[in-house]
């Protein structure tokens, strides 16, 4: 057979092949290129790749529930800085906006570092003289004394003392001595679960504190007000009566009693926010029911609440007159 012949039916055969091999990518590979695939046929990795690109930058996310945003994060960090350098309001500034701008949820981790970073903040403005926005200068006039610009202002004593450095054992002030004085709008929410007191000055948060909570649940929730303050506590079980500093005494330096309010059941009595000797059960539940904190937190807690009015049926009535507390799970 001559070469010529041989390469026409090498060219037939090739042609053949191609056409073949045309036919069956058209009837089986193309369509299943040009169609959507099937959940099924999804992998691990591209469903990976769908939901990356539903958190690109600048995508709104929900910062209460996944996590700050970039401009959020930012804030902290320069609260954080600020807080570092010694600029005390910036720092609170930031860590509110925080709060309020970005509404993280409450007790999640940027809601806690904001509200770190204000309790920082705010436990070195109530213990010292230094100038804040909040605290208003008063300049003793004749016949003043620490009582009574404590009424006036509707604070106590020891807040004054304490917020111009003034020893708790001296009460001698003098006609041009200037104060700084904070009236506070307090109130008070308790999270049960969180193990947390969170103490408000109106509608900003002013500063948390760590808590223990009574033992299998005995601690109620509901509205309450505060309807007594005692120093250096009598503890009073039934058909006792312990003095302070007695090792059985587990009231601690401070109380603060409770009065139910509202639809609160009005049975619920005998609990109160009080110190303890024990500061390794903060963070449990290892009361009777109270609301337990370190002695030096309640300490500051008791010194910043106003006394309550003395007639107890008369807060009742007007619980408005005394600070609110909420105990929530």
């Amino acid at each position: 057979m001559y070469w010529y012949v041989k390469l026409i039916l090498f060219l037939i055969v090739l042609t053949i092949l191609l056409l073949i091999g045309r036919c069956s990518y058209n009837r089986l590979i193309a369509p299943r290129l040009d169609r959507e695939p099937e959940p099924s046929e999804v992998t691990e990795d591209e469903e990976d790749v769908e939901l990356e690109d539903h958190a690109l930058p600048g995508a709104e996310i929900d910062p209460g529930i996944e996590e700050l945003s970039s401009e959020g994060r930012r804030l902290l960090e320069r609260a954080e800085s600020q807080l570092d350098g010694g600029n005390l309001i910036a720092a609170r500034s930031q860590a509110r906006r925080v709060l309020r701008d970005h509404q993280p949820r409450k007790f999640s981790d940027p809601w806690r570092k904001a509200a770190e970073i204000i309790s920082k903040v705010n436990t070195k403005l109530i213990n010292s003289d230094i100038p804040a926005p909040e605290k208003e200068r008063y300049q003793v006039r004749s016949g003043d004394s620490l009582a009574r610009i404590a009424r006036r202002f509707g604070t106590t004593v020891e807040a004054i003392q304490r917020m111009n450095n003034i020893e708790p054992e001296q009460s001698h002030i003098y006609p041009g001595m200037t104060l700084f004085i904070h009236s506070g709008d307090w109130s008070i929410l308790v999270s049960k679960e969180n193990f947390a007191l969170v103490l408000y000055d109106g509608e900003e948060l002013f500063k948390v504190y760590d808590v223990g909570i009574g033992r299998q649940d005995r601690t109620p929730a509901g509205t309450f007000v505060i309807h007594n303050k005692l120093r250096e506590p009598v503890w009073t079980p039934p058909g006792r009566r312990i003095p302070y500093g007695d090792p059985e005494n587990v009231l601690g330096t401070r109380w603060l009693g409770l009065l139910p309010t509202g639809e609160t059941n009005t049975a619920l009595t005998g609990y109160g926010i009080h110190g303890t000797w024990e500061p390794e059960t903060i963070g449990t539940a290892a009361s009777q029911g109270c609301v337990r904190m370190k002695n030096e937190d309640v300490n500051e807690l008791y010194d910043l609440i106003p006394h309550p009015p003395s007639n107890r049926e008369r807060l009742r009535e007007n619980p408005r007159k005394g600070v609110e507390v909420i105990i929530e799970e």
